[in-house]
């Protein structure tokens, strides 16, 4: 597995990271909707599911842009990676495409990343957690289900 990592990481080595823009690119985004359904389904409304796991991925987008560069190269990497057949075989352990994988496929790759026995890879785990939460719950739509009233005052 060690070398089939290796392989991938220098394949997908070059992101190319624009200040103000994003790495993530279209391909990434039905990983990253399987990835928020995955890590939101309890916050996630029964009725306009799909627009809030759209939602959710726009604010995961979003929030990438904040990122230092070499955080974003990073994450690009790792997007690069899990969306690449090999890296999704290989890290996620998912023989079928992201749109293809059943929640209980992905809550299971989640499971297994965050507590992977290879510490290096752990992190990423975090970074596609830490993006899709605060994206989630940085919308203010979603403040009134948390009982959440909005910031005491408005930034400018």
């Amino acid at each position: 597995m060690a070398g089939g990592l290796s392989w991938l990481g220098k394949h997908f080595a070059k992101v190319e990271v624009v200040a103000g823009q994003s790495v993530v690119q279209q391909q990434h985004i039905p990983m990253l909707k399987a990835i928020a359904e995955g890590l939101l389904d309890p916050a996630l409304p029964t009725t306009g599911r799909t627009q809030s796991i759209e939602s959710a991925v726009n604010a995961f987008v979003d929030a990438t842009k904040t990122l230092a560069a070499s955080a974003q190269a990073e994450l690009g990497q790792l997007l690069n990676i899990l969306e690449n057949p090999v890296g999704r075989r290989l890290i996620a352990d998912l023989g079928t495409s992201w749109e293809q994988a059943t929640p209980a496929q992905v809550q299971a790759f989640l499971v297994s990343f965050r507590d992977h026995p290879i510490p290096a890879l752990q992190p990423g785990y975090h970074a596609l957690h830490d993006l899709m939460m605060a994206g989630w719950y940085g919308l203010p739509e979603q403040w009134a289900d948390m009982g959440y009233p909005g910031p005491p005052f408005q930034v400018l």
